[in-house]
């Protein structure tokens, strides 16, 4: 009887430990999709600020007596980045913030795909920072 508590107590041992170090590989998961999510808003809310600006230089461009051709790829690109950042957050509050399995219930899997799926959107993000920082630059020279 002895014997039988003891290998009880040490399978019970062996239980939790492989039971913790499950949850310590979801906690490091976790740990890196918060991580990334955060990333990706923070580059967001860098761009943000930058709308009323695009908009305001689309708008000086569109007052100018006439557009060469240089002045009108400029619009277009101010206009294109525009569009890109509706378009981007409207397809990420849909896949990573609507109806989304809050990131505490996430399955290993779940949160695996979520990760590969921001580290996307973290470099979209940042080409669409690149992309709009570029235009502002060329829409300011132009205009000065």
């Amino acid at each position: 009887m002895y014997i039988f508590n003891k290998c009880r107590v040490v399978l019970l041992c062996i239980l939790m430990a492989t039971s913790l170090i499950s949850c310590d590989e979801n906690a490091v998961l976790r740990d890196q999709y918060n991580a990334l999510f955060t990333e990706v808003i923070d580059l967001h809310d860098e761009l943000m600020p930058k709308m009323s600006e695009l908009t305001n230089l689309e708008e000086q461009l569109e007052a100018k007596d006439s557009l060469g051709q240089a002045d009108q790829q400029i619009l277009e690109n101010l206009k294109k980045a525009d569009s890109r950042m509706m378009d981007w957050m409207h397809d990420f509050t849909d896949t990573y913030v609507k109806d989304r399995t809050p990131v505490a219930k996430m399955t290993a899997q779940e949160l695996e795909q979520g990760i590969e799926g921001l580290q996307g959107e973290l470099q979209e993000v940042k080409d669409l920072r690149d992309f709009t920082h570029k235009s502002l630059d060329e829409a300011t020279t132009t205009l000065k």
